[in-house]
């Protein structure tokens, strides 16, 4: 197996997970709802795949999460994930998510923040977001 090879598999993939609310809480709007620190160990990977989970579903409207990367100043997707009325994860969404290639690379001390900027009409309950790093 080449370093290559390796880095290419899900062997090479870091995978974070952070819990934005507590399950049983209402998910509501705003910058800054988790904040996450680039520990040097995903120095120079980059966002491969990200993905939204809720534990009780809303309903009506979307519920919809930005990633940002503070340091850089810049939004890491170009269509945001999102949550469907009804569905409690973002691989079902009408939208995929899509991460910007412009901007999808981290660096040792970034800091990323995780953005809900919209919420089903009646609330979701608990989040969960998922970010998959890889090596270019």
């Amino acid at each position: 197996v080449s370093p290559d090879g390796l880095a290419g598999s899900v062997f090479g993939e870091v995978v974070v997970q952070m819990p934005i609310f507590d399950w049983t809480v209402d998910v509501t709007t705003g910058d800054g709802k988790f904040y996450f620190h680039v520990d040097n160990k995903l120095n120079g990977m980059n966002l491969t795949r990200v993905h939204a989970e809720v534990i009780t579903a809303g309903t009506t409207g979307t519920t919809d999460i930005q990633i940002a990367n503070i340091d850089q100043a810049a939004d890491m997707l170009t269509t945001k994930l999102t949550i469907d009325s009804t569905e409690t994860g973002s691989d079902t969404a009408a939208a995929a998510a899509v991460i910007d290639t412009a901007n999808d690379d981290v660096a040792t001390n970034d800091v990323i923040r995780i953005d809900v900027d919209a919420t089903s009409t009646t609330k979701a309950k608990g989040l969960i977001c998922t970010l998959v790093f890889a090596l270019p």
